[in-house]
């Protein structure tokens, strides 16, 4: 016997059981977004959430350096950490070793292309332009990037994920670095100390902002977002 819903007499709303069912079949079909912390085990989790920066390398074919995520807590918003990112051209001011930092083409209001000039102690300074594309809702913001061109690297790639947790924000900065220096087993260490560095210090930075206001910041993303 077949039944039509449509015709019925009753509606779907009368059957809270048929209705239960229909809900459960349409949430189990969504995809389903993993969180930040996911990606981690157990233990580097628990470190991470116990406010400490958690580092996870991974060695792929072709590249000399291992894709780098680093993980660490912050006590503000997805919004907020992307604002003090996003003011690409301040980030000479609080970044260890930028020299320079200078938005030199937008192509729309996500998508900059940023001269970027970073001092490496023994070898030459290192210039290059990165290409950041920012993304997301407020519950989780990004921003991926990729080196155009650079002094000593052949190919980079990465990205900045910012999501809600709890009253603040975890976040995964993530770079894969191929270089093209004979000197790459020396720079090695000294890359990864400067990422160590530079997401301390936009951590360290956003609390700063916090307290001494950053709403320009936070109106130029929100633009960007088209949330204004």
């Amino acid at each position: 016997m077949e039944i039509s819903l449509r015709n019925s007499r009753k509606s779907v709303s009368h059957y809270p059981v048929f209705r239960s069912l229909l809900i459960i079949a349409i949430v189990a079909v969504l995809p389903v977004r993993a969180g930040i912390l996911d990606d981690l085990s157990a233990e580097d989790a628990k470190k991470v959430l116990a406010g400490n920066q958690v580092i996870v390398g991974e060695d792929l074919e072709g590249y000399p350096w291992p894709r780098v995520r680093l993980y660490q807590t912050v006590k503000a918003t997805p919004r907020e950490v992307m604002a003090i990112f996003f003011d690409y051209n301040n980030a000479k001011s609080f970044v260890p070793n930028c020299e320079k930092s200078e938005i030199s083409r937008k192509i729309d209001e996500r998508t900059h292309e940023v001269d970027y000039l970073v001092n490496i102690p023994i070898f030459p300074d290192e210039a290059y332009t990165v290409r950041n594309k920012l993304s997301g809702d407020p519950s989780r913001l990004s921003v991926q990037w990729k080196v155009l061109r650079a002094t000593s690297i052949e190919e980079s790639e990465g990205d900045l994920v910012v999501e809600a947790l709890g009253d603040g924000s975890v976040l995964r900065y993530t770079n894969l670095v191929k270089p093209s220096s004979k000197a790459a087993g020396l720079l090695k260490g000294i890359a990864l100390g400067q990422m160590k560095e530079t997401v301390k210090a936009i951590v360290d930075q956003v609390m700063v902002a916090k307290k001494s206001g950053m709403e320009p910041q936070l109106e130029r993303l929100d633009k960007a977002l088209g949330r204004k």
